[in-house]
């Protein structure tokens, strides 16, 4: 009787043990997504922008901000795109949009108007929600001392369109366009060489997943000064 709960005792251990407190905050992190899928707002935008929300909340919740903490910025980096593939039941494409939109770090661009500044939103967070989803993506990415997280929804985005339209010189003109016209139209913008470094390795990435579905996003990034 001795040694059959003793066996026991092993077991549930073993079990315990078998869960680090990151998978933990993770499953709770997997939770939060889970609940948003069915916003009514799900109903009016494509299946892509719908997880989109999902993966805010997934970023936001308190569980992924304190496995965010315990792990390297990759890591991170690389949970964000899994669990958006499991939301998106392995459609890469719908996953890309949903990661980029989940990571999207401003909460409005301020716009040239005529003189003046137009402030269009980004999110329909309030503030104090917004900046908590804020902290909690990866900050140092690239492993520099500049502030990396507006660099994963350039990587994302990038390997969405890239999955979408498959012709390289489209994304990269797309990606162009975009630095151009935040060069011309948006308050302090400018061309950011960086920014176009993350979306090279975003479309990279997408080739690589397309060949091997286990692929890591963080194995395609690349020193990005």
């Amino acid at each position: 009787m001795r040694s059959a709960w003793l066996c026991f005792a092993l077991i549930c251990t073993s079990r315990l043990c078998a869960q680090t407190p990151s998978d933990s905050a993770l499953d709770v992190a997997e939770l939060h997504a889970e609940s948003a899928i069915s916003l009514p707002i799900g109903l009016l935008v494509p299946e892509g922008i719908q997880l989109g929300y999902a993966m805010r909340s997934f970023i936001r919740s308190v569980a992924f901000g304190a496995y965010e903490t315990q792990v390297t910025p990759d890591k991170a980096f690389d949970e964000i795109y899994f669990e958006s593939m499991a939301l998106a039941h392995g459609n890469r494409s719908i996953a890309f949009l949903a990661a980029s939109f989940g990571c999207f770090e401003h909460e409005w661009i301020p716009l040239k108007f005529f003189g003046s500044e137009l402030d269009i939103p980004l999110t329909s967070e309030n503030h104090a929600r917004f900046l908590q989803r804020l902290g909690h993506l990866p900050t140092h990415l690239y492993r520099t001392s500049e502030d990396d997280r507006d660099k994963l929804q350039h990587f994302f985005a990038s390997a969405w369109l890239k999955s979408i339209f498959g012709m390289n010189w489209l994304v990269h003109l797309a990606g162009h366009t975009v630095e151009s016209g935040e060069d011309l139209f948006v308050i302090g913008g400018s061309i950011d060489p960086r920014d176009l470094h993350a979306n090279n390795d975003g479309l990279h990435f997408e080739l690589r997943s397309e060949e091997d579905p286990e692929a890591f996003p963080s194995q395609a990034l690349t020193p990005n000064p």
